[in-house]
């Protein structure tokens, strides 16, 4: 019977141990989620501030700034295309060059 008390007495202090460490990671994760929902205050503040600056900017656009900046779309689209339609040509020219060296081996000009 003794034996059978310490038995249990230890496997109480154990549940406790157990139960003390579990309470401490408790008030653990509850601090860090008081830092996040501060950190997520601070956020959904800094958004809604993005949010009116963007708005005002977009309402801040007059149709002649609005077509200027189509324009500058369209015109960066264009030059990316030209660069794309040039280096594609290197690549052919560079091509026929090799062909060319292929098919007449004799007429390779040493510079």
């Amino acid at each position: 019977k003794q034996w059978y008390q310490r038995r249990v007495r230890g496997k109480v202090s154990d549940k406790k141990r157990i139960l003390d460490r579990l309470n401490a990671l408790i008030r653990e994760k509850e601090s860090e989620c008081g830092v996040l929902d501060a950190e997520l205050k601070e956020l959904a503040v800094s958004l809604v501030e993005r949010q009116q600056i963007q708005e005002a900017c977009v309402a801040d656009l007059t149709p002649a700034a609005n077509q200027r900046m189509k324009d500058i779309v369209a015109r960066r689209k264009l030059v990316d295309l030209a660069k794309s339609q040039s280096q594609e040509v290197a690549v052919l020219r560079a091509e026929v060059e090799r062909l060319r060296m292929k098919t007449f081996p004799a007429l390779v000009q040493n510079n």
